[in-house]
């Protein structure tokens, strides 16, 4: 195609390939590494935002066909019905962590709902345990504290949407103030709760390195304890990939210098994928599935009332409904 040449790297040759970057691997024994998958369940509490970001995976890609009826308070999460379908879906597993993740939209419009959920299924009595996460802009997180502080200790994991300095991430979601979301992160580190994940989502305008610094910067004041990006999902190709690229690998290039300065000195820089990755690469290991294992379905997305294999596929990818007692109905692949 037209474009193959934008993947040309002037070291690594054609990137599409999958013996275009090779490194040795099983330099440690695999069985040093000890790996978690807990059983995922992600619960969209809203479609509702406030964050407007550019590029708004629910508006451009999931429901860009569907009249903004995602929008609709009828399609908030009713916390019987969902909190039951989620004790239905896991039943009888040989699971000992559930992750109940809470996403949107933004779910913390409505963290009455989130603790009615969690109040459910605590008094379940199921055999696994179950572990929360909130997928969240950070605006509201001083609010949530303030008015709501039982809900805090609670939360296994939050991540939380910045995408670099303030002018970057301003710039990209304009609902929001990075100067806002940062006094709530530090306010979130005065409490006892989970770790805080920072996770950026990387535009083609978007610099890497200023996501990064963004990181360092937080994690240095105790207000965020891990990191990730990842693309932008959008039908539109970038203006210039090639460019992007080069940009790109200046700026992990960077990234992985500062990783190197951290391993002399004893310690790992906490950008969770790439450890992951070389925690592969050590030990041989491989995941044998996508990141989400979506193709296995094994974790499932409950969103108005309807089950999902990936909460970012559009309505009509729906695998099944819940009924309004709380029965799950999950179609069977021919």
């Amino acid at each position: 195609m037209e474009s193959a040449r934008y993947f040309i790297h002037p070291f690594f040759g054609d990137l599409r390939l999958n013996s275009a970057v090779s490194m040795p691997s099983q330099l440690i024994a695999s069985d040093t590494l000890e790996e978690r998958r807990p059983y995922y369940i992600h619960l969209s509490v809203t479609g509702r935002c406030n964050a407007k970001c550019v590029g708004c995976v629910n508006s451009n890609i999931t429901f860009r066909n569907s009249d903004n009826e995602w929008l609709s308070k009828d399609n908030d999460t009713n916390p019987q019905r969902d909190a039951t379908a989620i004790l239905n879906l896991t039943e009888g597993l040989d699971e000992k962590e559930i992750v109940v993740s809470f996403y949107g939209g933004e779910p913390l419009l409505l963290p009455e709902k989130i603790l009615e959920i969690m109040s459910i299924l605590s008094a379940s009595g199921n055999s696994s345990e179950f572990k929360y996460m909130v997928y969240t802009n950070g605006q509201l997180l001083g609010d949530v504290i303030d008015k709501h502080p039982e809900l805090i200790p609670k939360i296994w994991l939050w991540s939380v949407s910045i995408d670099g300095a303030k002018e970057q991430h301003n710039s990209i979601r304009p609902g929001t103030d990075l100067d806002s979301i940062q006094q709530n992160l530090h306010k979130l580190s005065q409490n006892q709760t989970g770790q805080v994940l920072m996770w950026s989502t990387i535009r083609e305008e978007q610099s890497l390195l200023d996501c990064f610094s963004e990181f360092l910067s937080l994690y240095n004041s105790d207000c965020a304890d891990l990191f990730f990006w990842h693309w932008v999902e959008t039908e539109s190709p970038f203006r210039s990939l090639q460019n992007f690229a080069v940009r790109y690998e200046r700026d992990l290039r960077r990234i992985m210098d500062v990783y190197v300065v951290w391993l002399a000195g004893g310690r790992i820089l906490p950008i969770i994928h790439l450890n992951e990755l070389i925690l592969y690469l050590l030990t041989g290991n491989e995941r044998e599935t996508s990141a989400c294992a979506v193709e296995l379905a094994r974790n499932f997305d409950i969103m108005g009332g309807k089950i999902h294999s990936c909460a970012d596929l559009p309505p009509e990818y729906a695998v099944g409904t819940i009924d309004d007692t709380g029965i799950p109905h999950v179609s069977t692949p021919a």
